[in-house]
């Protein structure tokens, strides 16, 4: 049997130029008239058998492309587990550094208050200035003199306290002195009693 003759297009041109499409039957006989352009798109946009038998690896590798960025993520999400584990073990000790730099701030807190109080005066018209270095002279001599009333007052009870001692001393000395002396009284004129209760017997 002979195969049947499929439809057939011829191209031909209108009066005005215009590209066209003749769609012929088996016979060749025209059944239909399209623009050319409109044609031409519609069959862009159909695909073929082979086409369509082409684009199913074209899937499968974009499944094997997917399926290896998720093996990628996965392993970026263990290693940044591994990250935050090792950054949770160190974290106290960078507290503790922490902690050390703030303490070592704070001890180099009042050079630097000098040092921007220096800055600022200097920033200041001068007037302000003479101000300043006049108020910054009358704090040093009351410092000073605090100083020197301070070291006197310690002078005076250290020598207020040796004076104490010395005449604590002193009394404890009379007193002993003047308890022996009691005791020798108090022992002789035992003594004597005795002697004279019961005579002709001597100590």
């Amino acid at each position: 049997m002979a195969a049947k003759k499929k439809a057939r297009r011829t191209t031909h041109r209108s009066s005005k130029g215009t590209k066209l499409y003749a769609v012929r039957d088996a016979k060749g006989r025209i059944k239909d008239i399209q623009s050319y352009k409109r044609a031409h798109g519609a069959d862009l946009k159909r695909k073929a058998k082979g086409e369509t038998a082409k684009k199913k690896p074209a899937k499968a590798k974009a499944k094997a492309k997917a399926k290896a960025k998720v093996k990628v993520a996965r392993a970026k999400v263990a290693k940044a587990k591994v990250a935050v584990r090792k950054a949770a073990r160190k974290a106290p000790a960078r507290a503790q550094k922490r902690v050390a730099a703030v303490r070592a701030a704070v001890k180099k807190a009042p050079r630097q208050a000098r040092a921007a109080m220096k800055k600022a005066v200097k920033k200041l018209p001068p007037k302000a200035q003479k101000a300043v270095a006049k108020a910054e002279k009358q704090i040093s001599k009351t410092v000073a003199t605090m100083k020197k009333q301070a070291a006197a007052t310690a002078k005076q009870a250290e020598s207020m306290v040796s004076q104490a001692q010395e005449s604590a001393e002193k009394t404890a000395t009379t007193v002993m002195g003047q308890a022996k002396d009691l005791f020798q009284k108090a022992s002789d004129a035992v003594e004597s009693a005795v002697e004279n209760v019961i005579p002709g017997q001597s100590k």
